[in-house]
């Protein structure tokens, strides 16, 4: 087994806590039954730094020894950053030190897959798809090894049958890139801040001429600008500020987008949803069950509920909750 590991003053872009490991694992395929862990990688911060840990298979027959190495690494953290773990890098450990009759602490562990956050925001962020492959190019990240999984695979297997030691640093060094892309992607975290509320110092622009505009802070910057829109409304981000841009009707009215369709009926007649314990009360034929696109309320643009802070932060994230639900 060849153990690397490297370290260098670090301060993250959002806010995580020491004791976080990213995690890379590299394998010659999906199914932990009939595959092997070519290398582990981990970074973690702490004190100030990030510090870097590999393994590498050297022989091919040192699963076991890979795995220990790396259970003994994360025995004090407590969370694991990863991309697509937890659908195969977290499973895949699961089934090897079953295998191995190793203790696994992961299941323990606060799991943060970047990939749970991205895949709900691929249309508004406008990705192609959300393969690893996609962020990069998404986030400009430029690989030394640019590896594909079947190049890496057939790299590693003419590695261990004849060993080179510019080879295994190779290998090593596509792995650290992965740790590196996984480090690069930490302010994915401040997405969640934006599409899920924890937004702040919300106030309206009275000088827009060209409709109703809401402006907000995030307490991070967000990975890269954000622009998109639909018919109505206009969302940009960049950095720690955004405005949503909303267009009135010729009534001077904006809709106000609740979350949850299934909790609401849609009223044709009076174009409006209304939560199903009070439509009850109203006639089957006069109501019929809500979507995203008729789940709204329409307000005035000088209704009194736009001048409070917390109505503002609710309109914000219901809206964004609806671009989210109904991006092309």
């Amino acid at each position: 087994m060849i153990e690397k590991t490297n370290e260098f003053t670090y301060t993250p872009p959002y806010p995580i806590k020491e004791g976080t490991y990213f995690l890379c694992l590299d394998t010659t395929g999906f199914q932990a039954e009939v595959s092997a862990i070519m290398m582990i990688g981990t970074a973690c911060w702490t004190g100030g730094k990030i510090i870097i840990k590999q393994w590498l298979n050297h022989t091919g027959f040192e699963q076991q020894m890979l795995l220990e190495a790396f259970l003994r690494e994360i025995q004090n953290g407590h969370t694991i950053i990863t991309y697509y773990g937890g659908r195969f890098a977290l499973p895949f450990i699961e089934k090897k030190c079953q295998e191995y009759h190793l203790a696994n602490p992961l299941p323990a562990f606060v799991s943060d897959d970047y990939y749970e956050i991205i895949h709900p925001l691929r249309k508004i962020l406008g990705l192609s798809s959300c393969r690893q492959a996609a962020l990069e190019n998404y986030i400009d990240y430029r690989r030394i090894i640019g590896l594909s999984g079947k190049k890496l695979v057939k790299t590693y297997q003419n590695y261990v049958k004849h060993p080179e030691s510019s080879v295994a640093q190779s290998l090593l060094l596509h792995n650290q890139e992965s740790l590196d892309v996984l480090l690069n992607l930490i302010p994915v975290f401040s997405y969640n801040d934006l599409f899920y509320g924890k937004i702040q110092n919300c106030h309206v622009d009275a000088s827009d001429p060209d409709g109703f505009t809401i402006h907000f802070e995030l307490p991070y910057a967000i990975l890269k600008p954000l622009h998109y829109q639909d018919e109505s409304i206009k969302l940009s981000v960049r950095d720690t500020t955004g405005c949503l841009h909303f267009s009135p009707d010729e009534a001077n009215q904006i809709k106000h987008y609740f979350q949850n369709p299934k909790d609401y009926y849609y009223l044709p007649v009076e174009d409006r949803a209304v939560h199903k314990s009070l439509a009850a009360f109203v006639p089957k034929e006069y109501k019929k069950k809500a979507d995203y696109h008729t789940c709204y309320e329409k307000i005035t643009i000088d209704h009194p509920s736009l001048k409070q802070p917390d109505s503002l932060n609710q309109l914000i994230t219901d809206t964004i909750s609806y671009l989210l639900h109904t991006a092309k």
